[in-house]
This record gives structure tokens, sequence and C-alpha cells, in this order.
């Protein structure tokens, strides 16, 4: 399963959205018709584009996945990269 940092970016989603349809062997078509969007919506959600966020769910539920809303947590990756600005 890959892991979406909590400070993701919409072109991040899309590369983990990606590789998780890849792990499930389905093709962007396959997906889109297993649940009722186009294949280019499907394309669009990995190439990081604006779909709206019930184009997200149901893709994501073609792939058994959901959305969860959790805290967010302090990445020291990320604020060791700020202070060398």
């Amino acid at each position: 399963m890959a892991y979406i940092p909590t400070s993701v970016l919409p072109a991040q989603f899309g590369e983990c959205f990606r590789k998780e349809r890849k792990a499930l062997a389905l093709t962007q078509e396959q997906l889109a018709q297993k649940v009722g969007l186009a294949r280019q919506t499907i394309s669009q959600i990995e190439k990081g584009e604006n779909v709206g966020l019930h184009t997200i769910l149901a893709a994501l539920s073609g792939l058994r996945k959901g959305l969860r809303i959790d805290t967010a947590r302090i990445n020291y990756d990320e604020i060791g990269q700020l202070d060398d600005a």
C-alpha cells in the first residue's frame, strides 16, 4: 500500500492512486468502467488535476480504498528543509 503524506500535493496523490490501480492489475479503462467514470477522468486523477471530491471517492471505491481525516503529524524532514532555505 502506498503511503500518502499528510501534506500531500495533488500530483503526489495522483501517483499513489496510479500505483494502487496498477497493484490491482487494472487498466485505467477497466477501473473507469468498474466505477462508472470516463477513462480520461482516471487519467486526470493520476495527473493530479482537479476532478472534485465525489469523483475521487468514486474512483477510490473501485480500488477498495477510501479517505480518512486524521490529525496532521509534524514531518521533521520538511521542517529541516525550511530551516535550510
